[in-house]
């Protein structure tokens, strides 16, 4: 078998996620190559990377979220992972929400608005502080605890006017730490905890910690049920501590296993590319 991983380089040396699955194919005779969508370009019949034509291969992994050039090189693969129609509408963090439900889970109360949105006019539905969460962001980017009209304000000067936002209640029970799990195929296969060292958010990127975290029947319920409604293969699902059940905060279509690998002691790299291999 042989693959491409879509990235944003051909050459991501410090990129544990990427690394780690080229290291677990090469494991089991499966030829895995990093392609960069800055170094491709799409031509009319062609599709090249740094001067070479890219060939057609069993299979793609998406792990860039951006563009039309990530699209072009999906059609090299027999299959997705996670397929492309699917990827791109959960990428965004408004069609998670007004898509997925469990019994299991609540929804935060939320919003879809611009960033000229009145900041009386979010504290009428969702009260205060909130969060604005961009659409399309990752790695604890783009999300702000907003406590007045300033920081509102902030919003759309650092990010521009056109922009849009999901506005959600601030979960206070959750603050600092959030629960993540690795779901395959609707199976949770490693589950951690994330503390963050003073900040709202709980990503492993902004420098929180990870530990285990017991994987209950109602963790593997969500997974069954966000797998059903999804059909993708490989998530990661965020839950927010509620008082009596958990909120849903976002699923993640490209994941990094770095955390949740040094967390729970589990190989979560070789379990994708098992899964991978046994649909080849």
């Amino acid at each position: 078998m042989n693959g491409y991983i879509i990235e944003k380089y051909n050459k991501m040396t410090n990129a544990y996620t990427c690394n780690r699955l080229v290291e677990e194919a090469n494991k089991i005779g499966i030829d895995l190559q990093i392609i960069g969508i800055h170094d491709t370009i799409i031509l009319e019949n062609e599709i090249r990377n740094n001067g070479n034509i890219l060939e057609k291969r069993d299979f793609v992994i998406n792990r860039y979220k951006w563009g039309k050039i990530k699209d072009e090189i999906n059609s090299l693969g027999k299959k997705s992972y996670n397929l492309l129609e699917k990827y791109n509408i959960y990428i965004n963090k408004y069609e998670q929400v007004k898509r997925l439900h469990s019994d299991e889970f609540l929804i935060p109360k939320y919003l879809l608005g611009s960033s000229l949105l009145k900041y009386e006019e979010i504290v009428k539905y969702l009260g205060y502080p909130f969060v604005a969460k961009g659409l399309e962001s990752s790695m604890g980017e783009q999300i702000a605890l907003i406590n007045s009209a300033k920081d509102l304000e902030k919003l759309w000067i650092n990010y521009g006017t056109e922009k849009e936002w999901l506005y959600e209640e601030f979960i206070t029970t959750s603050f600092g730490r959030d629960i993540r799990f690795y779901s395959i195929q609707g199976e949770v296969v490693a589950c951690m905890q994330r503390k963050s060292k003073g900040d709202f958010r709980a990503n492993v990127a902004l420098g929180a910690s990870v530990e285990p975290y017991e994987i209950t029947d109602g963790i593997r319920q969500i997974a069954k049920d966000i797998y059903e409604q999804t059909g993708l293969d490989f998530l990661g699902i965020d839950l927010l501590f509620g008082e009596n059940k958990p909120y849903f905060c976002e699923i993640n279509v490209m994941p990094g296993i770095e955390g949740i690998e040094k967390a729970t002691g589990v190989n979560v790299a070789k379990r994708i590319i098992e899964t991978i291999a046994r649909e080849g």
